[in-house]
This record gives structure tokens, C-alpha cells and sequence, in this order.
């Protein structure tokens, strides 16, 4: 008998975790209007060899309501927590900000089952699939390739494009994607 994988991003379950339709819904919703879909980096930059110089993919949602992080946790998994310090509250008149996030399979997963709710946010979420998807053959790699690696910086470059704001990319957008290439 085949082991099934708890852990599988192309499945409507994850890590015990099976959200309803309208879950689906309300979790690609509220990625569209408070989240982010990120390409981060960990480990050394500058080393493509070193096995720690990995790109990941990242999903968060903020909110001032800590009912939305406790939401999503609860129904998706990951972590949530206070965005700041206290020190950055200090003197200000600002509500307290709350960010929940996951990243890698789970992020995939939650992208991979909202995409036919989004309304905006599926370009991006694509993109981050698509990174996920290279994980898969990665794996067999004992450090990764260039040409690995160049299709990664590519897609967090489209990311960063598609993420720019404004009819023009202000410098220090640029600067960020100029960084990537």
C-alpha cells in the first residue's frame, strides 16, 4: 500500500488540515485585500553552492483584528504574531498590527486550492507555485545548479514586477529588482 503524504501541496488536505469551500474563499480573499505573496532568500546570497543559499516562498496576512491571524491558523496552519516591539509602538497613535504567515508546502498549498477564488492575487500566487514546483526536482541536487538558480531569481524578479507600485517602478523598486537579476 502507498504511503500517502500528509505534507502534499496539490491536495485539498495538509498536515491534518481541510478547509470548506468557503474557507477556500474567505482565506483567497483576504490574501487578496491584506496579504502578501513573497520569494524570500535564506543563507548566504552571494554562494549559490552553499546548500543554505535556498530561495523559499512565503505568504502572510496582517491585520490590526487579531481574530483574522487566529482565523487563519486555525484553519490553515502556520504561526502568527505581533508585527512589532513595543519600542516601535512607543509615542504613536497606531493600533497593534498582527501578521500571519507560512511558507514553502503550506504557503504552497494555500496558493495551489485559492486560485480559483482570487480576484487579484493569482498572478502572484502562479509565480509562487511555480517556485514551489522547482523544489520538487531540486531535491535530487546536492547544491543547486545555475540554471536552477537563475530560474528562481527570475521568478522572484516577476514577482517583485508584478508587485511594483505605481505606472512607473520608483528607483528604490529598481533598485530591489536590479538586485535580483
Amino acid at each position: 500500500m502507498a504511503k500517502i503524504d500528509h505534507r502534499d501541496w496539490r491536495s485539498a488536505t495538509f498536515d491534518g488540515l481541510c478547509p470548506t469551500a468557503i474557507e477556500w474563499a474567505q482565506m483567497a480573499a483576504y490574501i487578496d485585500g491584506e496579504g502578501s505573496v513573497l520569494i524570500n532568500t535564506r543563507g548566504n546570497q552571494g554562494n549559490h553552492e552553499s546548500p543554505s543559499s535556498r530561495f523559499y516562498l512565503k505568504l502572510t496576512v496582517a491585520n490590526t483584528d487579531v481574530r483574522l491571524p487566529v482565523w487563519c491558523k486555525e484553519h490553515f496552519g502556520g504561526s502568527y504574531k505581533d508585527a512589532n516591539s513595543e519600542k516601535y509602538y512607543e509615542g504613536k497613535n497606531w493600533k497593534r498590527a498582527y501578521h500571519w504567515s507560512c511558507s514553502s508546502n503550506r504557503a504552497a498549498w494555500i496558493m495551489y486550492n485559492c486560485l480559483p477564488y482570487f480576484v487579484m492575487k493569482r498572478d502572484q500566487a502562479e509565480i509562487g507555485i511555480q517556485l514551489q514546483e522547482s523544489m520538487l526536482a531540486a531535491h535530487k541536487f546536492r547544491s543547486l545548479p545555475s540554471d536552477v538558480v537563475g530560474e528562481r531569481r527570475e521568478l522572484k524578479k516577476r514577482l517583485l514586477i508584478l508587485k511594483a507600485r505605481g505606472v512607473t517602478i520608483p528607483v528604490e523598486q529598481q533598485e530591489r529588482i536590479d538586485k535580483v537579476s
